[in-house]
């Protein structure tokens, strides 16, 4: 259905006559297709899944239970599981070296505020020697 959408409105952005492929109008429009967008979307969230296994979705996309059901029912549609399997064996991805992602324990509000020197900012370049500049930088002062 979104598919069809997509084909009229670069129809109508690119002035396109009604027997114009789809596939033409998305390269002169330099949009892929619809059913390429949600690949690499699928792809993408199926990778970043593995580094916060508190996701409830986690479970249900790597301990794929009905793999069985779905392979013998050629006319159902494949959970994301099942689809996005085949993409991830063709990149090597292996979800034991994700690094799992965990929510900082301090607030951002509460951590200190880092301390900037700008005495190098306040000197013209084109005054101030380059030996300078670099003893500068090098030495200044971290609080």
């Amino acid at each position: 259905m979104l598919d069809s959408v997509q084909n009229y409105a670069l129809r109508l952005c690119l002035g396109a006559y009604q027997t114009s492929p789809s596939s033409s109008l998305c390269v002169l429009a330099n949009e892929p297709p619809l059913y390429i967008r949600r690949r690499k979307l699928s792809i993408q969230y199926c990778l970043k899944l593995p580094s916060s296994p508190q996701n409830p979705t986690h479970n249900t996309v790597f301990n794929c239970k009905f793999k069985d059901l779905f392979e013998r029912k050629a006319n159902l549609i494949p959970p994301l599981s099942i689809r996005v399997q085949p993409h991830l064996r063709a990149v090597d991805f292996v979800k034991r070296n994700a690094l799992i992602y965990s929510i900082p324990a301090t607030p951002a509000w509460l951590l200190k505020r880092p301390h900037i020197n700008y005495s190098i900012h306040y000197s013209s370049k084109d005054d101030t020697l380059m030996k300078i500049h670099r003893s500068e930088r090098l030495v200044s002062p971290v609080h």
